[in-house]
């Protein structure tokens, strides 16, 4: 079993939003290829993730390799993320959504997919832009001048998440410098260390902890995609589908005509709520990491998703309380407000409030 203590860590101690990324270039480094700087991450209580491109996407912060750290990010695996709390069962068996988006290279990984170059895309879009205009500029300017001015070598400089100090991507390549004979072999190497072997252990711990739950060979026929969609849903809230998932329930005793009116205007008001309005009502609310209406990061790919399918509880009219809600049971409870602009204000000082829970 996993520490107890990396086991009970909630989602601010499992994810981290920074990376302090050096550029690619020529460094000193130790007869091993690493410098002699100390690892920034000695601290096997650093996160577990963190997000090296800005874009939302999560990768693994393998820290020290030691035994209690690569078994959380076996637990991880087993238990498909752990956010403030172990499940019992796989999410992708129990159709629940994993509120982090791992980058597309881990989720390669565990499907035993190769890693190419474009993956860095997904792990660090600003790099990745950089590398592939530094190819084609290899082909179409003067290739004298450029690498000259770059002063590029194969060594990489790695962020305090990566293990910090500068590395050499072959033997003593800190001597070999980029020209455009080895640009591509350069930024092969470049990528492949950045996505891969540096976070080479708890990317493989990862990987093991899913098989371990489920049958090996069980998710061979899935791409990336398919394996992301699965995990983290449809990310962009269509109103549309929402609406075919909702059902509605009536507490209120007024009759049909004002029912069928008020959810007129519940729904135009979520049509108009901004991208981000809308996955905190559905969602994750963000700077909380607390989930207000379904307990899902996102819809799901389909209907059998939601367990259970999203609803609401209209409740008697009440223009003095908020709506609340109750996550275990995807269930909305609203109010009959008086007008659309009191449910419009309610609402959103509702998601801005965190007004959840038991009801």
């Amino acid at each position: 079993m996993a520490s107890e203590a990396l086991l009970d860590l909630d989602l601010f101690s499992l994810v981290d939003r920074g990376c302090s990324r050096k550029s690619a270039g020529a460094g000193r480094s130790g007869a091993d290829g690493v410098d002699d700087a100390p690892v920034a991450d000695e601290d096997d209580n650093a996160p577990l993730f963190y997000c090296p491109g800005k874009r939302g996407f999560y990768a693994p912060r393998q820290g020290r390799c030691t035994f209690e750290r690569q078994n959380a990010f076996r637990n991880v695996g087993r238990y498909n993320f752990v956010f403030g709390f172990i499940t019992d069962c796989l999410c992708l068996l129990q159709n629940e959504l994993c509120p982090i988006f791992l980058t597309r290279h881990v989720l390669k990984s565990i499907l035993s997919r190769p890693i190419k170059f474009h993956d860095l895309a997904f792990f660090d879009p600003v790099v990745y832009e950089s590398l592939r205009q530094l190819v084609v500029d290899a082909e179409t300017k003067d290739n004298n001048s450029l690498f000259t001015a770059l002063d590029l070598n194969f060594s990489i400089d790695l962020c305090p998440e990566e293990g910090g100090g500068t590395l050499e991507l072959i033997p003593n390549g800190k001597d070999i410098e980029v020209t455009s004979a080895n640009v591509y072999d350069y930024v092969r190497k470049y990528a492949y260390y950045r996505m891969v072997k540096a976070q080479e252990k708890a990317i493989e711990n990862i990987r093991t902890g899913v098989f371990d739950v489920l049958p090996e060979g069980s998710l061979d026929g899935l791409t990336a995609e398919d394996l992301r969609l699965l995990l983290n849903g449809v990310g962009d809230i269509n109103v549309s589908v929402l609406i075919s998932y909702t059902s509605f329930n009536d507490e209120s005793g007024e009759n049909s005509e004002r029912l069928v009116k008020f959810k007129r205007w519940l729904w135009s008001i979520v049509e108009k709520m901004t991208h981000l309005e809308r996955q905190d009502l559905v969602s994750l609310i963000r700077d909380k990491r607390v989930y207000f209406w379904t307990g899902s990061p996102a819809l799901p790919a389909s209907e059998d998703g939601f367990q259970p399918m999203p609803s609401v509880t209209i409740r008697p009219a009440d223009d003095g309380h908020l709506p609340t809600a109750n996550t275990c049971i995807s269930r909305l409870y609203i109010p009959l407000y008086s007008s659309r602009s009191v449910l419009r204000q309610k609402l959103l000082l509702a998601i801005k409030t965190k007004n959840f829970g038991f009801v």
